[in-house]
């Protein structure tokens, strides 16, 4: 955190007692929704808070983080949110950074897992309902040198910051431009890599980066993108009609609002169990994803469909596109995201490329990490 991640003893607290410890969890939620702290630091405090007096004890002593509890602490500097050690127990771990922008406290802060001190930087966005660790197994396929891995949490999911917002697609890529000035990269080129939603954000990312580069902004840029498992439809009642598919939250989502509204309610009060009972349930995946499948909240779910998956259609994205370097990654058997309409995209943006793998449906980045590496490797060589 750059901002006040040393400034949670500033809270004093939790310091006082009854009236001013009620007031402390009122300042530790300000903070939390202004994105001064993450969403790890403010359910821990706050249930510690918590328990302390429904045991009938003081708030007086009730330290604000239990960092003896949770793990190391991250650095507080900016350029030391310290590299994360090769493996994927490493993403699994606090070893990243929750970084607001600029020294701005309003600004939304995200929390990221980086891996490597040189070369290319390549950022990693997740898909719906993911966070930074989906990305494990490509990143224990990643050599071991020669590039700078960011793996990101999206603003609404995973270890990121939870507002009460509209989860617009400008609200993403601000989330994401704040991150990256915070970062120190807004003066080089990134090469993006997306999976589903995180695909959508990546390839509105780019065109929006050429745009500002177009108008005589030429810091930063995209140097390289990969858009695995795209969700492009040329009908809207189609993509609703495949993503029921994903899940019964999913299903819904899309088919009664009030329903999914509550079943969502009931599932952020018990989730410390959900955490726990994913794993064991959804078995296809490793337990860091399916735990973090549960850290989202109902207006970052349901809002980041609306505006970031059945927002952009077909002939949007096409235009978006054109002129771009992209690549491409498609599982062949991909029920979600059905391949058609990315050949369809393909064969009218000369300057793409279409890897497509067999026998893999909409998770190419769990089952088929390598088909992933080798997208990206490219890029990396030509820099």
């Amino acid at each position: 955190m750059v901002n006040d991640m040393g400034g949670m003893g500033g809270m004093g607290g939790m310091g006082a007692t009854g009236a001013s410890g009620d007031a402390a969890l009122t300042t530790l939620r300000d903070r939390f929704a202004r994105g001064a702290i993450d969403r790890t630091e403010y359910e821990t405090a706050d249930g510690h808070w918590r328990a302390t007096k429904r045991a009938g004890r003081s708030a007086a002593g009730v330290r604000a983080w239990p960092w003896h509890q949770a793990g190391p602490r991250p650095s507080s500097s900016a350029h030391g949110l310290g590299t994360v050690p090769r493996g994927s127990a490493a993403m699994a771990g606090n070893a990243g950074g929750c970084m607001s922008s600029m020294g701005d406290p309003a600004a939304p802060a995200l929390f990221f897992a980086r891996r490597g001190t040189t070369g290319p930087a390549v950022v990693f966005l997740h898909g719906l309902a993911g966070s930074g660790r989906y990305w494990q197994r490509v990143e224990a396929a990643l050599p071991g040198d020669g590039l700078r891995a960011y793996y990101v949490d999206l603003l609404g999911f995973g270890r990121s910051p939870w507002p009460a917002i509209a989860y617009t697609v400008d609200e993403h890529l601000a989330a994401l431009a704040h991150w990256r000035a915070a970062t120190g990269l807004a003066a080089e080129p990134l090469v993006l890599v997306g999976h589903s939603v995180g695909a959508l954000l990546a390839l509105e990312w780019a065109a929006r980066l050429r745009a500002a580069a177009d108008g005589g902004d030429h810091a930063g840029g995209v140097a390289g993108l990969v858009l695995v498992s795209l969700p492009v439809y040329h009908d809207p009642a189609v993509a609703r009609q495949r993503l029921a598919r994903l899940s019964l939250l999913h299903r819904l989502t899309l088919q009664s609002r009030p329903l999914a509204h509550a079943a969502c309610a009931v599932m952020c009060r018990f989730r410390p169990l959900w955490r726990a009972v994913v794993p064991l349930v959804i078995r296809h995946v490793p337990p860091d994803v399916a735990r973090d499948g549960v850290m989202h909240t109902w207006s970052s779910l349901s809002g980041t469909l609306d505006h970031c998956l059945f927002g952009l259609t077909f002939d949007h994205l096409h235009r978006r596109a054109a002129g771009l370097a992209l690549t491409f990654v498609h599982g062949a058997d991909d029920d979600t995201a059905p391949i058609a309409a990315v050949r369809e995209l393909v064969t009218t943006l000369p300057q793409a490329r279409l890897v497509e793998v067999p026998a893999s449906a909409h998770d190419v980045p769990l089952s088929h990490p390598r088909a992933v590496v080798e997208a990206i490797l490219p890029l990396l060589l030509s820099r």
